[in-house]
């Protein structure tokens, strides 16, 4: 007899949100969530908890623009989704590279994670992510992350 087996359950795990005025963000976030600083490069901040379970935003400052369209509009720039397991990935990335929609796939954090990475049809950034919940993630991760969020869609 054969037995249904529930979908690994997946959550976002992250944003990117351009932002006209970093330091304004920051506040403004850390006053309504629970949303610490846990990563900066230049003109981005890593904002949330240091778990892989916990929901992230990643503020990117537009600077000498208050409003543009396109790549460096203001608001939503990426989704991230947590994924169950790193063979849930496999074919994502055959879905991707089937429409020409792939850009890369690593391994980040000493196999802490496993990042696939990709655009949807209309151009917008797209991370799907596998933990191995038995390592740790340190200040480097994030700040890596934040590196890696700085170039995702420019």
């Amino acid at each position: 007899m054969a037995t249904d087996h529930p979908a690994q359950s997946w959550a976002l795990r992250s944003t990117l949100i351009a932002v006209s005025d970093l330091a304004r963000s920051i506040a403004f976030y850390q006053a309504v969530g629970p949303f610490k600083e846990i990563g900066r490069n230049d003109a981005v901040v890593v904002l949330g908890e240091r778990s892989p379970s916990a929901v992230v935003l990643i503020l990117r400052e537009l600077r000498g623009h208050q409003m543009r369209h396109g790549q460096q509009s203001l608001g939503l720039r990426s989704i991230t989704f947590s994924v169950g397991s790193v063979a849930e990935l496999d074919p994502i990335e055959a879905a991707l590279k089937e429409r020409d929609l792939f850009t890369s796939r690593n391994v980040m954090a000493d196999g802490a994670a496993d990042i696939l990475r990709g655009r949807d049809p209309d151009n917008l950034p797209l991370v799907f992510v596998c933990y191995d919940d038995s390592k740790t993630f340190g200040a480097d991760y994030y700040r890596a992350i934040a590196e890696l969020f700085y170039t995702l869609d420019v």
